[in-house]
């Protein structure tokens, strides 16, 4: 075993986490189904947030079938806040590919998962290391930061080389036996210890090994990505109610932010163009009111927006009741509609 498996092996033994909901049941038969979803919604995102929208998206799609049999705004619905929503738009056409060129169930070769949309080499070998404990290295963001730390890897492992670099690494100390115990280790520790600032390095079951501890550099690496200042952007958000409190909601395309999801109709945010919009909707429309602006920020900029409130007198068709809709939509829609009367 590397230097960092073993004593890594002998912390997880007494400190691993192994009540996550996904982790339930016994370990030499882990629900793949399980796996698979908990590394989908793992991808960018922590532990403590997915955990609700686990158990949430198990109890509304308890098997893979029925994930499979679900239609694709039902899967988002249940998504809906959880954001990146190629994940749930992905997980969605695996579902459908292993029901049809699997027979529903989920394939076991590296190569099969891989070829799964919205699934990269380590997500592949997560899941088939924690469910099968077949040996595959795995090199999350967590991963990352450990390695980057423990060998004083220089350069921001977006750049390639750097990359490679932390691949040869991982494959490196991924051992032989107990390769589930040991990616669920890796990934624990990473979230746990060798947390991105204030790492808990006094506690640590590598520290011996470590570089960046031995060197106390730990605020230095993983080495940061060069800082671009993200644009701001402003939209407006037309509102349309009807008289009988209803809504007019419109799908996004597939491509873009909240692709798929349901939304309310957008415009640049000038006078001019939102009551050209507006009167093109319904001519007799008018602007009742508008709302607080909403700020919400992405991976490349920040989106301020505007949400204006329109009256559509005598429209009916496309409209949803407040209370009862059965369709994913952003979270700053979901602010606007809290605020509606």
């Amino acid at each position: 075993m590397s230097s960092i498996s073993k004593p890594l092996l002998q912390w997880f033994d007494q400190h691993g986490r192994t009540q996550l909901p996904w982790q339930i049941g016994e370990k030499s038969h882990a629900n793949i189904y399980h796996v698979w979803l908990s590394e989908i919604m793992l991808q960018q995102t922590q532990v403590s947030t997915v955990i609700d929208y686990f158990n949430n998206f198990i109890h509304h799609f308890p098997s893979l079938a029925i994930l499979a049999d679900a239609s694709e705004d039902s899967v988002l619905a249940q998504w809906a806040g959880l954001g990146y929503y190629a994940r749930a738009r992905n997980l969605h056409k695996s579902a459908k590919i292993i029901m049809q060129d699997y027979q529903g169930v989920f394939p076991a070769s590296i190569e099969q998962v891989v070829a799964l949309p919205g699934v990269g080499e380590s997500t592949a070998g997560a899941i088939l290391s924690i469910s099968h404990n077949q040996n595959h290295a795995i090199l999350d963001g967590n991963v990352k930061r450990v390695l980057s730390r423990y060998h004083q890897v220089k350069g921001h492992y977006g750049q390639a080389q750097t990359l490679k670099k932390l691949w040869v690494l991982a494959r490196q100390h991924t051992p032989n036996m107990r390769n589930n115990d040991y990616t669920q280790a890796i990934m624990d520790l990473g979230a746990t210890l060798c947390t991105r600032s204030n790492p808990g390095c006094g506690r640590c079951p590598i520290q011996q090994g470590c570089q960046a501890y031995q060197h106390n550099t730990q605020t230095e690496y993983p080495n940061p990505k060069p800082k671009k200042n993200k644009p701001s952007r402003r939209t407006a958000m037309l509102v349309y109610q009807n008289k009988q409190g209803q809504i007019y909601l419109e799908k996004r395309p597939v491509k873009g932010i909240w692709g798929g999801l349901w939304s309310f109709v957008e415009c640049e945010n000038n006078p001019q163009e939102i009551n050209r919009t507006i009167h093109k909707f319904n001519a007799k429309a008018c602007i009742n009111r508008t709302l607080d602006p909403i700020k919400h920020s992405f991976t490349h900029y920040h989106l301020t927006i505007n949400p204006v409130i329109v009256d559509c007198p005598e429209q009916t068709f496309g409209f949803q009741p407040i209370n009862q809709l059965k369709v994913g939509v952003p979270t700053p829609v979901n602010k606007i509609l809290a605020q509606l009367d």
